[in-house]
């Protein structure tokens, strides 16, 4: 079945075919149909995957992290920001291991963003944010204690690993998108990323940052030019940001295209 299914791909129009199939299908298949159909700037992974507390490690650890907060004055809530948030469960996950926090998700769904929206108590509105957008652009530089991109910057169709990447990504797509989330990030403060095509630690905003975590590597790794990367057994998850001022006073970068 699964040979088949590897054929059949390879059949010009079978991938729109599916995607015309499952713009009748309920919830997120439907959604994620819709952005292959229409592919919009700063689309990677059109898939909605998501789940409740995915990463217990990572936000346990980040938890650890800033606990006590050393950037808070008074009553200045911790201000969290997660990229590619789907229908909300991340942020609602991180509402579990932050209760006062401040908390945006920002997902390129419509759809998606409309079901988070429906899913957030009336006690947590005030501290609850979410926006529909396909970069971080319009997020302020130096705003966030801790942003996050978990599962974001991938693609179901690499998940066997073919030699050289495709499915319309790029490294300098992803140095793009990653470096608008990091400038995001104040000095001392937290970028969480995972299950990505590429390495963070490749991009040149990553000079800024220490890795302070690592995890099993499952997802295939490519190189700046698209080659599939050899024995990559575990990968930086979580960097610190380090006190330097050139990373913020970069100019900001142009929404992904």
């Amino acid at each position: 079945m699964g040979q088949w299914r590897n054929v059949a791909e390879r059949v010009p129009g079978y991938r729109m075919a599916l995607a015309l199939r499952d713009l009748t299908r309920p919830g997120d298949r439907r959604a994620a149909a819709l952005l292959r159909l229409r592919r919009p700037a700063g689309l990677f992974q059109p898939f909605g995957t998501t789940g409740v507390d995915r990463y217990p490690a990572i936000f346990g650890r980040l938890r650890e992290a800033l606990q006590p907060h050393p950037a808070t004055h008074g009553d200045v809530p911790l201000r969290l920001l997660s990229f590619g948030c789907s229908t909300g469960e991340e942020v609602f996950t991180l509402r579990t291991y932050f209760p006062t926090a401040t908390i945006t998700g920002i997902d390129i769904s419509a759809p998606r963003i409309a079901v988070a929206r429906r899913e957030v108590p009336a006690r947590q509105q005030k501290t609850t944010r979410f926006v529909v957008a396909a970069s971080a652009a319009g997020e302020l530089p130096d705003s966030y204690d801790a942003v996050l991109a978990m599962a974001v910057f991938r693609h179901g169709d690499l998940a066997d690993g073919p030699a050289r990447i495709g499915a319309g990504l790029s490294f300098d797509r992803f140095e793009t998108a990653v470096s608008q989330l990091a400038v995001r990030v104040r000095p001392g403060g937290y970028f969480a990323i995972r299950h990505a095509n590429f390495r963070f630690a490749d991009t040149a905003i990553a000079d800024g940052f220490d890795a302070i975590m690592w995890d099993e590597s499952i997802t295939p790794h490519y190189d700046r030019s698209g080659l599939r990367l050899r024995h990559v057994a575990t990968e930086p998850c979580l960097f610190r940001r380090r006190y330097d001022p050139d990373i913020a006073s970069r100019p900001d970068d142009p929404v992904v295209g």
